[in-house]
């Protein structure tokens, strides 16, 4: 007779098993040539199974950008409770690092998957932005806050896909760059 641990056991097996099946096609071929069959094959499992587990390969993208990709950005934001120059800057080079992360997966889509993370990647800045700001300016609104937090995500955001696609030079480098640059633009 299976207990129940068992069959959690094989459930688990059999989910890691459909991701690292679509992590290793993501670096073989582009997101949209990817097939469920492909998937399927790859994990050697059925249509059914892959189905029980997700609804298609967008909502698994996504997990595999949340629960894999994302666990290195929420560690890193996991420290930054206090909002300060530094944590822009942890926040920035987190996302860097995201971004490399899904360019060394996904080497023939990268382009296509970088847009369709952006949305998860600023959700989750903005929160841990929010948080923070919350606890340094604790006199402000939540609306200005919030738009604060929401403002700095984009940019952040932004920066971090202009480096990966335009920049040569070392994140932190650029990171500052970019902080001198916006200093001189607001004190003139």
């Amino acid at each position: 007779m299976e207990t129940t641990k068992t069959i959690d056991i094989r459930k688990v097996r059999t989910r890691h098993s459909i991701i690292e099946a679509f992590m290793k096609l993501l670096q073989q071929k582009r997101f949209e040539a990817i097939k469920i069959s492909d998937i399927t094959n790859e994990a050697m499992i059925n249509r059914a199974t892959f189905y029980y587990y997700f609804a298609d390969k967008y909502e698994l993208f996504e997990i595999v950008t949340r629960e894999n990709l994302l666990k290195n950005i929420r560690s890193e934001l996991a420290e930054n409770k206090n909002f300060c120059e530094n944590t822009l800057k942890n926040l920035f080079l987190s996302l860097t690092q995201f971004h490399e992360e899904l360019s060394d997966m996904c080497t023939k889509s990268y382009e296509d998957l970088a847009s369709g993370t952006e949305a998860i990647l600023r959700e989750e800045v903005e929160q841990v932005l929010l948080q923070a700001l919350k606890s340094r300016y604790s006199s402000k609104s939540e609306i200005e806050i919030r738009s604060s937090a929401t403002a700095l995500s984009w940019m952040l955001y932004g920066a971090a896909y202009e480096w990966k696609s335009n920049s040569q030079l070392d994140a932190e480098v650029f990171f500052q760059q970019m902080m001198v640059s916006i200093e001189k633009i607001i004190n003139e």
